[in-house]
């Protein structure tokens, strides 16, 4: 496991700016790829999953970790990583400082077809 990102202020700054742009390339792809099933028998709910990456951007493993209770949403949320990766590389400043970087979030897919991952 990786240190806690909490060693600098500037590397905090960085890892803010890397976990930002993740973010927006997967609500990106997640917005661009709703899951038709879902759409189509307005299915909705929200699950938490873990993304982690390796320095140079591709991904290590993802796992949910707490499903929405329908299958389409969280097979859609790790289709949805699959198809963003590889991501970015990390800043040089991150990468003296961790092996890999383990993203947890909340991933939404709303009424109105809108997906999110805060």
């Amino acid at each position: 496991r990786s240190p806690p990102l909490y060693s600098s202020a500037a590397s905090d700054v960085y890892k803010r700016q890397y976990l930002d742009n993740w973010r927006k390339r997967i609500e990106f792809i997640g917005n661009q790829n709703y899951p038709s099933e879902a759409r189509q028998n307005d299915i909705f709910g929200s699950l938490r999953m873990m993304v982690a990456l390796r320095p140079n951007g591709t991904v290590a493993e993802i796992r949910v970790l707490q499903g929405s209770g329908h299958q389409v949403l969280d097979l859609a949320a790790v289709e949805i990583v699959q198809r963003a990766a590889p991501f970015d590389p990390f800043p040089a400043e991150l990468r003296g400082e961790v092996d890999i970087l383990e993203i947890i979030r909340t991933w939404r897919f709303m009424p109105g077809n809108a997906f999110s991952s805060r």
